[in-house]
C-alpha cells in the first residue's frame, strides 16, 4: 500500500477540521487497524485517562451506523452519561461530525471537530469521500485469504502441527504451505511474528494465548 497516498488523504481530512480529527480504520474485534488523532493534546489526555471511549456517543453512533451525523444532531439520538460531548465543547471542540463507512465487522470510524461553526454539507461530503478512500486502501492492504487466517488461528490457539492438520482437515504439507503463504503476505519471517501482526491488523481475535498477551491493557494510543 502506498503509504504516501494514505498520508495525503489524512492530511486533507485534517485540513477540513481545524480542531482535529480522530480516525479508526477497520475496527475489528474492537481494535482498529490504524489510528490517527489530531485532537487537542489536553483532550486526548483526559479522554484516555477517563476511558471516555466506552461511553462516547460519537463512537457509539459510528459503530451502529454507516453515514454521517453532526454532533448537534447526535446528542439528541445517543445517551451521553459521561457528558463526553459537553466536555469536548469545553475545550473548543464545539461543532463536529461523526462519519463511518464499511461493514459492521470491519468499520472505519471518524470524528471531526471545529470551534467556530457547523461543518457544511459540502465539507461533510468531501470528508466521507476521503474516508472511504482511506478505508478502501487499507482494506486491500490487509486482505488475506480465509484459509490462511484459519491456519494462523490454529497455531495461535496453541495447537501442534498435527492437531492443526486434524482440525483443518489438511496434510502437514498443506499446513506448512498455508503458514508460509500467510507469513509472506504479512511480510514476516516466523509464525509468532505473523500471529502478532495478524492480531494488530484485526485479522485474528485476541482470544488465543498469544492474542491475550498482545491484548493486555497498555498505555493506550488515543483514537
Amino acid at each position: 500500500m502506498p503509504i504516501h497516498m494514505l498520508n495525503r488523504i489524512e492530511a486533507s481530512l485534517a485540513d477540513l477540521a481545524p480542531r482535529g480529527v480522530m480516525i479508526g480504520y477497520h475496527v475489528r474485534f474492537s481494535r482498529p487497524v490504524r489510528r490517527i488523532c489530531t485532537y487537542p493534546s489536553g483532550w486526548i489526555t483526559d479522554y484516555t485517562r477517563l476511558n471516555m471511549i466506552v461511553a462516547d456517543p460519537s463512537v457509539i453512533w459510528c459503530v451502529m451506523n454507516e453515514g454521517a451525523l453532526r454532533w448537534s444532531d447526535l446528542v439528541q439520538q445517543v445517551p451521553d452519561p459521561m457528558n463526553v460531548m459537553g466536555q469536548a465543547a469545553a475545550v473548543g471542540m464545539t461543532h463536529g461530525v461523526s462519519i463511518s463507512c464499511g461493514l459492521p465487522e470491519s468499520r472505519t470510524v471518524m470524528g471531526a471537530a471545529r470551534s467556530d461553526r457547523e461543518f457544511t454539507d459540502a465539507e461533510i461530503a468531501r470528508m466521507q469521500t476521503l474516508l472511504r478512500q482511506g478505508h478502501d486502501l487499507l482494506d486491500r492492504a490487509t486482505a488475506m485469504r480465509p484459509i490462511l487466517v484459519e491456519a494462523l488461528e490454529a497455531i495461535a490457539c496453541g495447537m501442534t502441527y498435527d492437531q492443526a492438520c486434524a482440525h483443518l482437515g489438511i496434510s502437514r504439507t498443506a499446513l506448512r504451505y498455508r503458514l508460509h503463504t500467510a507469513r509472506a503476505s504479512l511480510g514476516v519471517d516466523d509464525n509468532p511474528e505473523a500471529i502478532r501482526k495478524a492480531i494488530d491488523l484485526g485479522l485474528l481475535s485476541s482470544n488465543s494465548y498469544a492474542g491475550m498477551v498482545k491484548g493486555l491493557p497498555e498505555a493506550p494510543s488515543p483514537m
